[in-house]
Order: C-alpha cells, then structure tokens, then sequence
C-alpha cells in the first residue's frame, strides 16, 4: 500500500507549471522591462503553482485515508492523535445538536475512543481545510493525523504563504496579474517551483512512511494489521 497514485498525479501537475514556466522565460529579455503580457503571465504563474499545491497535498491527504479506511482499524487500536480522524462524525453531531443532550453525546464520545469497534470516516475530511494551503494548514493537518517528524521552516512557511497570498490576490482581484508579475524574474519563480514542489514531495513521502508503517496504530496493535502491497 503506497501512495503512488497522489505522487504521479503531483508530478503531472508541476510539470505543467515548469512548462508553464519555460515557455515564458524566453519572452524575458536581460536588462529590458518586462512587457505588458509577460508581466500577466508571471502573475498567473502564481495561480498555477498554487493550484498543483493544493490538488498534489488533496490528493495525497484522501488517499492515505482511503487506504487506512481499507484496513477497518478499531478505535482501541488507534493513536490517540488519529482519533481526530475516526470520532470526526461524533464530533460532528454534538456540534450540530447545540446544547440539546450534549452530555451525553460527549459521554459516548469519549467511550467511542476506547471502543473495539471500526468507526467509519470520510476520506474526503480535510478536503474543505485543504482548499487554502497555508503553512499552517499544512501544520494542522499533520498534527489531525498524529504524523510526526515533518515540520515547515521559517523559510518553507515564509515561500508557502507569499504563493498563497500571491495566488489569492490575483484570483480574487485584489491585485492584477500584471502587478503582481512585475515583481519577479523567471529564475525567481522557477526557484520558487524548485523548492516548493521538493516541500511537497516530502510531504507525500512522509505520509506515505506513516502509512507503510501504520503509524496511525499504536505498537503493540500492528501486528493486527499486516503490511498489503
């Protein structure tokens, strides 16, 4: 069980955004400004790359929960951590029934973390969450899924959440594309690709550890849950 599948569709996706990007440096000229169009297209750069972002970390996300899904894990065997994942519906439903019976609804929630049942999830749970990458978002879903040992540095966070903001105020408005390109050279942004999509693929890789080495099972439990290719 790996997650191959996320992994080819994230390198479909970035080798659109570095074609993407080979096609426009020819049109950049050393020492003369820019042209207007080009300005737009380095700005729309930004929308592409951020777009592989969230689809490659999506995709990776919903298939590691759909092959967790697959093994039925009971809720006693799980880390404590991915009990974010498996009690998310109870959670739900206390939230959703305001204060009516809540108690109660908490009482069989706690008991559900201990339960020698296989609680049914939505691999699609953090989809939603997922629709703008934030470091931070990258750092949420982490801690949600108990994987530990991938933490974004201060320059990761700083290049994640300048793609973001740059995607989000071209494709909300908030800034043309053309003022927002201007800024940037070509062996800037294809810097930007380089490290980016290398975060990204580490992220893939480490999701994929934890699930190879069902991580999301407490250790004295994995032998209930043999490796399947």
């Amino acid at each position: 069980m790996t997650l191959q599948g996320a992994r080819n569709n994230a390198t479909s996706r970035f080798n659109e955004a570095n074609l993407y990007l080979v096609s426009i440096r020819s049109m950049e000229v050393a020492g003369q400004s820019a042209t207007q169009e080009l300005k737009i297209l380095k700005g729309l750069f930004f929308v592409l790359l951020y777009g592989a972002v969230e689809k490659s970390c999506t995709d990776a996300v919903q298939l590691l929960l759909s092959k967790i899904k697959a093994l039925t894990p009971k809720n006693e065997h799980v880390i404590l951590p991915f009990n974010v994942v498996t009690m998310a519906r109870q959670w739900k439903r206390i939230k959703d029934s305001g204060h009516g019976n809540a108690f109660a609804q908490m009482k069989d929630l706690f008991a559900g973390i201990g339960s020698a049942d296989a609680y049914a999830f939505d691999e699609t749970l953090f989809s939603s969450t997922l629709q703008n990458v934030w470091a931070k978002t990258i750092d949420e879903v982490i801690g949600a899924l108990g994987v530990t040992g991938f933490t974004l540095g201060t320059t990761e966070q700083a290049l994640i959440n300048e793609l973001v903001d740059k995607r989000n105020a071209v494709a909300h408005g908030r800034e043309s594309a053309s003022s927002v390109g201007e800024k940037y050279e070509c062996k800037d942004l294809n810097s930007k690709l380089n490290v980016i999509q290398a975060l990204i693929f580490q992220f893939i890789d480490r999701l994929e550890i934890f699930l190879v080495n069902r991580e999301f099972i407490d250790t004295t439990h994995r032998h209930h849950y043999p490796l399947k290719i």
